[in-house]
């Protein structure tokens, strides 16, 4: 930092300033939703899904609500009968914290989970029947 102020003969306060991010900070920030909107968003382009999921869902807890993707499931299995058996490790898990006694965030984050899984085999039933 002394290197730095000596260069821009400037202080440690003003290269701090200088060097922050303006989406998520100082007087340029974004508005605050739009902040937490940006932080959801990065989140889940670096890979925190799941933490991003789980912040919304706490912000939504208030109302009574969670949060749910808006696509409907699409199948990851050969067929039917592999979508039906992927339905069961999902369910196991969400049964399994329940009987843990887990919080309750976590458990709503497994039965999304399992609804994620089930609609899977819906699409792939509905597909079939299709032909």
């Amino acid at each position: 930092m002394s290197a730095l102020e000596r260069i821009f003969k400037i202080g440690h306060k003003q290269i701090y300033k200088t060097m922050r991010n303006p989406d998520y900070d100082g007087d340029t920030a974004r508005p605050f939703i739009q902040r937490v909107r940006m932080l959801l968003h990065d989140l889940n382009e670096a890979g925190g899904e799941e933490l991003a999921r789980a912040m919304l869902n706490y912000m939504a807890e208030p109302l009574e609500m969670h949060c749910i993707p808006n696509a409907t499931g699409t199948p990851d299995k050969p067929d039917v009968m592999a979508e039906c058996l992927d339905d069961y490790p999902a369910l196991t898990k969400l049964h399994t914290a329940i009987q843990d006694r887990a919080d309750m965030r976590e458990v709503q984050a497994l039965a999304e989970d399992v609804k994620g899984e089930v609609d899977e085999t819906v699409v792939a039933y509905r597909q079939e029947m299709e032909g």
